[in-house]
């Protein structure tokens, strides 16, 4: 039988795009110069991911950790975010029938504007989500989720977000020609603090303290070999706010 060791992967990525002042006739080409006087943007992303078992879906997990770092320097001054996340991911699959997920996080989240206090905060962050989902066959899959997020702004006004979010969702394809994808979710959002600040909305991801609905329908049809159509429906009631409806139609050429 094979060994624990040969179980193991493990993947590295790391991008950093820079763009900084040029100084006269002199550039600088070093991608890691951290001399910030001179920088006029940023994008960082460093990702290691350390697998189990990897693409099996018996008892495979995986830890992450993930870092961002991105600058923007705007008329108003700049702006700077960063976030660290550390992940874990379960997956098992149980007589090729019933898929068990559990996804758990510790994140941190910062904010910097220079000329913007409001927009400042240091988020700390703890999400933990089981989902469990009835693969029919392999073209119709039905999916059940629940999430717990825990979310502390620890400066300023030190607004707080407790989250529950219950889900559901379908996919069904058919013989790759067409496919549509469904979901619900009900939210129940304790928060406290201002939420009409810049901070708020970062927390509670552009939704109402209170209860929250939304739902979703893409629809996929390949129409001939050079045409795709491509259906989009989302929704979303708050306690404070009517029922939004948005939705957009695709038509896709290739030539």
């Amino acid at each position: 039988p094979p060994s624990f060791w040969s179980k193991l992967y493990n993947q590295t990525s790391y991008l950093i795009d820079r763009k900084v002042r040029r100084d006269g006739n002199n550039f600088n080409l070093n991608p890691f110069d951290s001399d910030a006087d001179d920088l006029l943007g940023l994008q960082q992303n460093f990702r290691n991911t350390l697998f189990f078992n990897r693409g099996k879906q018996r008892y495979t997990t995986s830890y992450s950790f993930i870092t961002t770092k991105s600058r923007s320097v705007l008329s108003v001054g700049f702006i700077e975010n960063s976030i660290r996340s550390h992940q874990i991911d379960f997956n098992h699959k149980i007589k090729n029938t019933w898929l068990i997920n559990t996804l758990a996080s510790f994140d941190f989240n910062r904010s910097r504007s220079e000329n913007f206090t409001s927009k400042n905060f240091d988020l700390e962050g703890i999400r933990i989500g089981p989902k469990v989902s009835y693969l029919l066959n392999d073209r119709i899959r039905f999916d059940l989720f629940y999430q717990l997020s825990e979310k502390d702004n620890i400066i300023g006004n030190m607004e707080s977000l407790t989250q529950q979010k219950y889900g559901a969702s379908f996919q069904f394809s058919s013989n790759q020609k067409a496919a549509i994808n469904g979901e619900f979710n009900y939210f129940s959002n304790k928060f406290e603090g201002n939420s009409n600040s810049p901070v708020a909305y970062q927390m509670l991801e552009g939704l109402q303290p209170g209860t929250n609905f939304t739902w979703s329908l893409i629809a996929q049809k390949k129409i001939t070999k050079f045409l795709d159509l491509n259906l989009n429906y989302f929704g979303r009631k708050s306690e404070s706010s009517r029922t939004i409806h948005t939705g957009s139609v695709q038509l896709k050429a290739y030539f």
